[in-house]
């Protein structure tokens, strides 16, 4: 009898685990929603504006521009006067981008400040130490996920920017960003499916498994969290679409 009772809690306990792992995905899947709808209420006349017009270039300079955006920690480049990366411009972004520039900490200060909240996962527990631990968590798979989605990007010439689609109007324009998540463009400036994007976020998934608490099925995680992660990607690509319009906001400008 205590050998049946022990297997019971056993599996109620695992049962609970995994209901527990569906309620965290379905939060974060929750916050597209919210971020997607918060979005759409924009005013009408932020929204007609051309949102590429911020990422113009100077008259004379052909780099592209990389400066990072502090909230997303990512770049855009735009789809109206579109210059592809050289190798060169690859590894200046690669390095901006994942650890010279306050974009690059924001993102996982936030997200560790928001698993601390939900206590996921709950081993690590609360105070400093346990948000010390998520935040090492949430840098370590952001240092990966670059550190994968770089070199694939260069062997396979796709562009690891956001592509601002220059359109107007808010539907269009989050039609192009819910595209944009999957898709990116080569080096000719066609479209094509965003490969290396995809190899960062399931690699970070796989990595992030080995250091996480508990006992779990590696190659679902990986799946489920990666997917998670690559669908989060919409909520990013829209700050990044509309930051023109959402930075005049914060700061209360014309």
């Amino acid at each position: 009898m205590a050998g049946s009772k022990f297997f019971l809690d056993s599996m109620e306990a695992h049962r609970q685990n995994r209901f527990g792992k569906l309620r965290w995905s379905g939060a974060r899947l929750t916050l597209v929603v919210v971020g997607v709808t918060l979005l759409a209420h924009l005013p009408a006349s932020a929204q007609s504006r051309d949102a590429s017009s911020a990422h113009q270039p100077v008259a004379g300079v052909q780099k592209p521009s990389f400066t990072v955006n502090p909230l997303t920690g990512q770049v855009s480049a735009s789809a109206s006067d579109y210059e592809p990366l050289t190798n060169q411009q690859r590894w200046h972004l690669y390095f901006t981008q994942t650890y010279a520039s306050v974009g690059a900490y924001a993102g996982p200060v936030f997200s560790a400040g928001f698993d601390q909240a939900t206590r996921e996962p709950d081993r690590w527990g609360g105070g400093f130490r346990g948000y010390a631990r998520r935040l090492g968590s949430r840098m370590g798979s952001d240092v990966i996920e670059h550190s994968v989605q770089a070199p694939v990007a260069a062997l396979l010439k796709e562009d690891t920017r956001y592509i601002v689609s220059g359109q107007h109007g808010f539907l269009h324009r989050a039609g192009h960003v819910l595209l944009y998540t999957l898709f990116t463009y080569n080096a000719q400036g066609r479209r094509t499916l965003n490969i290396a994007n995809l190899a960062g976020n399931y690699a970070a998934s796989a990595a992030s498994a080995l250091w996480l608490p508990g006992r779990r099925d590696i190659p679902l995680f990986t799946l489920t969290d990666g997917s998670t992660e690559t669908g989060l990607g919409v909520v990013v690509n829209m700050v990044q679409e509309f930051w023109p319009e959402i930075h005049h906001k914060l700061l209360h400008l014309p």
